[in-house]
C-alpha cells in the first residue's frame, strides 16, 4: 500500500522541523509527504527547502503546494482538501505541523490496514502535551458517541483514500469542526473501522479548536443538527458543553 502524509502549515517554523524529523524516523516511511503552506512569512518555506535533501535521500517524494485562497471556505479545512487532492497514496494521514509521530505509526497503521475486510479508518490513541508540562492520553471512542460528542482523536485518524471519494472531502463551511462532520458521515456510512491500543501520535495542546471554544460549540450544535435523527440529543450535547465550558 501507498502511504501519504499531509501537513498543512502556515508561520510554523518553530515546531515544524520537529514534525518532520518525526516522519523520517519511521520504520515505513511514507511514499509522498504533501506540505500545504498558507502564505507562510516566517521562514517556514525557507526550512522545507534546507530539510528537503533529507527527504529526498530517504526515498520519500515531497511537494510544497501553496495554499490557495478560496472565497467562503475556511482555511484549515480547505488547506487539507487541496492536500489530499493531490495525494496519490492508499492510505491519508494528516499530520499537523505542531504533532509529531512515534516512530512505528506509520507501520502499525499500514498493517492494521491490511487486516480490514474492506477500506475503512484506522484510529489510534494520541498523547496531549499540555502547555504545564503534563501528558495525557485521549482513546477513541464507537463513532455512534458522535451523537454527544467528537469520539476520535482526529490526528490519530487515518482514511482510506477511497473513503474520500465515496464521503467527498471536509466540508468548508466548518472552521474548527469540519472533522466531526467527516466523522459523523463515515459513521452514518458505515465505514469499518479498526481502534488501535497504542499512543502513535502527540499533539501539542493549544490551537484553534482550544482558544475558540464557543465557535466549536455552535459549529458541533450545526453539524450533530445535520447528522443526528435525535435532535434533542443534539442541543443536549451543546448544553452540557456550554455549562463545562468545554
Amino acid at each position: 500500500m501507498k502511504l501519504t502524509i499531509v501537513t498543512i502549515c502556515w508561520n510554523a517554523k518553530s515546531t515544524l522541523e520537529n514534525t518532520i524529523r518525526s516522519v523520517l524516523q519511521q520504520t515505513r516511511r511514507p511514499d509522498q509527504y504533501l506540505f500545504v503552506d498558507g502564505g507562510s512569512t516566517d521562514g517556514t518555506v525557507e526550512l522545507l527547502t534546507s530539510l528537503a535533501p533529507e527527504l529526498q535521500a530517504a526515498g520519500i517524494a515531497h511537494r510544497v503546494i501553496p495554499q490557495e485562497r478560496i472565497p467562503g471556505e475556511a482555511g484549515i479545512p480547505s488547506a487539507w482538501n487541496q492536500g489530499i487532492a493531490q495525494a496519490t497514496g492508499d492510505i491519508i494521514a494528516l499530520l499537523n505541523a505542531d504533532d509529531w509521530l512515534e516512530p512505528q505509526c506509520l507501520e502499525t497503521v499500514e498493517h492494521a490496514f491490511q487486516t480490514l475486510p474492506t477500506p475503512g479508518l484506522v484510529i489510534a490513541p494520541i498523547r496531549f502535551h499540555h502547555t504545564d508540562g503534563r501528558m495525557t492520553v485521549k482513546s477513541p471512542a464507537p463513532l455512534w458517541h458522535c451523537e454527544f460528542r467528537m469520539p476520535v482523536p482526529h490526528p490519530g485518524t487515518f482514511v482510506h483514500a477511497s473513503i474520500y471519494r465515496e464521503l467527498g472531502l471536509y466540508d468548508t463551511r466548518y472552521k474548527i469542526s469540519a472533522d466531526y462532520d467527516f466523522i459523523w458521515r463515515c459513521r452514518n456510512a458505515r465505514i469499518p473501522v479498526q481502534y488501535l491500543q497504542t499512543p502513535l501520535v502527540n499533539m501539542r495542546l493549544g490551537g484553534l479548536a482550544n482558544s475558540s471554544r464557543a465557535l466549536a460549540r455552535t459549529e458541533t450544535l450545526c453539524i450533530a443538527r445535520e447528522h443526528s435523527r435525535l435532535p434533542l440529543l443534539a442541543w443536549t450535547a451543546w448544553l452540557l458543553r456550554l455549562v463545562t465550558g468545554r
